[in-house]
């Protein structure tokens, strides 16, 4: 799930439409789809596999994917609308999209992934940027500390800086617009599945080995808002500069 900072300016600006949408489907069964159903994004990885979307991955639409995100991760109206209005330029003309859409390098999907490889990468031939990448995975969670220390706003800096330093030494390239995506994207998670600043390691762990939303996150019924993740991206650059 990625945040423009055009949508995320309109987002602070959308009002109305309080009321969660009610589920008319209630087989919320994990069932993983195959990876050649799946995109880059691991959020929408995990609501097709959930029931959330449809779980084939395909025909999606703007208006599906902001009405998973409230009824599943209980996002508020305005951050719903501006992720999923972020999605506007992959659609087909028909107002559609499938999951492998997201692929369009430097579109939606960009450098500097935690888990993914960057598309230009020497170690990336095959240009894949949506395969998850175990190794990848145990840096970020090694920049957290050993044990089971969480995941914070602290760690997630040094994860940031680190990809950085990575993706440019790969020939990685993120524009001005990618860039604002790339922040917020580093601390979406935490604002969707985090308690007291911190994200625990084994959530994180089924997020992405599994593509999936534990129950803890999607019987949690707390409102996630567009001004706390923007607030936590302040945080995380705060952090990056100073910390």
């Amino acid at each position: 799930m990625h945040l423009t900072l055009t949508n995320t300016i309109r987002g602070l600006f959308t009002f109305g439409s309080p009321k969660k949408p009610e589920s008319t489907d209630h087989s919320y069964e994990y069932i993983r789809g195959p990876i050649e159903e799946r995109g880059p994004c691991p959020g929408l990885n995990a609501l097709a596999n959930q029931g959330y979307l449809p779980r084939d991955g395909k025909n999606l639409t703007p208006a599906l994917v902001s009405t998973a995100l409230r009824t599943a991760l209980h996002m508020s109206h305005p951050l719903a609308t501006s992720l999923s209005n972020s999605l506007k330029p992959i659609l087909r003309k028909d107002g559609t999209f499938d999951l492998p859409s997201m692929r369009a390098h430097n579109i939606i999907e960009h450098d500097r992934s935690i888990t993914r490889l960057d598309y230009s990468a020497p170690n990336n031939p095959t240009h894949d940027n949506f395969t998850f990448q175990p190794a990848m995975f145990e840096a970020f969670l090694a920049d957290a500390g050993p044990g089971e220390e969480g995941i914070t706003l602290k760690s997630l800096a040094k994860t940031y800086v680190r990809r950085k330093k990575e993706s440019k030494k790969d020939g990685g390239k993120l524009g001005l617009g990618l860039w604002f995506v790339n922040v917020l994207q580093t601390v979406s998670l935490l604002n969707t599945a985090g308690k007291g600043g911190e994200l625990e390691r084994g959530l994180v762990k089924t997020f992405y080995e599994e593509e999936r939303f534990p129950d803890l996150v999607v019987e949690d019924e707390r409102t996630r808002t567009l001004l706390g993740l923007l607030g936590k991206g302040v945080l995380l650059l705060w952090h990056v500069v100073f910390a």
